[in-house]
């Protein structure tokens, strides 16, 4: 859905500011209506959809998730293989993402960043741009493994990532969208602002989209359902 962040200083040195106040949020859901389980494999008694910050530890298996969700579009394997090096999570970047994991198995995470001088994301913007340094953050990454698409688990993870950009003091998220989430993002209230050329393919032009921030406390209401 976005591309991941190369790491960059200005992000390594606002560890402290991303540390969440509760390590594990739980999500309430909305009862599920679905006659049969669809996720396979689940350990008994499941606490549900919970948010907790990833970790080193999980970075192939992250890495994987996102190939998975970008190959849910129905790209090819050589695009996949063209893309790996971009949505490859090293252990560092593992660390600062968040995760939704439904009965202990990751469901799907995002990754936020400050935008950093000299990245394609960075200001200014062309005369009366109201894009900061200050004001906007960038959604890096955004996937949910493809058992779990459709099932509301994309919008929990959305939603309180606008929440902890609110806490950076951010008003809006910016997001190099891959052309088939453009329509999730629109939903949410995103609007395209212009266009950025791909880090793996060349001469392929991603949307760049603003995604306003909602500064409210908790989760901001987000519900999912999700068949078990």
């Amino acid at each position: 859905m976005s591309t991941p962040a190369q790491e960059p200083a200005p992000f390594r040195d606002m560890k402290a500011l991303s540390e969440r106040p509760t390590p594990v949020r739980t999500i309430t859901m909305a009862p599920s209506t679905a006659p049969a389980p669809r996720h396979t494999g689940m350990t008994p008694g499941s606490d549900g959809l919970s948010l907790r910050p990833g970790t080193c530890h999980e970075a192939q298996q992250l890495t994987e998730l996102a190939l998975r969700s970008k190959g849910w579009w129905g790209y090819s394997e050589s695009f996949l293989q063209t893309c790996r090096a971009e949505l490859t999570l090293s252990p560092q970047t593992a660390e600062q993402t968040t995760v939704a994991q439904v009965d202990g198995h990751p469901a799907g995470f995002y990754l936020l960043s400050p935008i950093p001088p000299g990245s394609p994301l960075a200001p200014p913007f062309g005369a009366g741009s109201q894009v900061t340094a200050s004001s906007h953050g960038s959604l890096d990454m955004l996937f949910v493994d493809p058992e779990f698409i459709g099932t509301g688990v994309g919008r929990v993870l959305a939603e309180d990532a606008r929440r902890v950009a609110g806490a950076h003091g951010w008003t809006h998220l910016l997001i190099e969208s891959d052309p088939q989430a453009v329509e999730f993002y629109r939903r949410l209230g995103a609007e395209q602002i212009g266009e950025r050329l791909s880090a793996s393919i060349p001469g392929r032009s991603l949307p760049l989209l603003e995604l306003p921030v909602r500064r409210t406390s908790g989760v901001g209401g987000a519900r999912a359902t999700y068949w078990r």
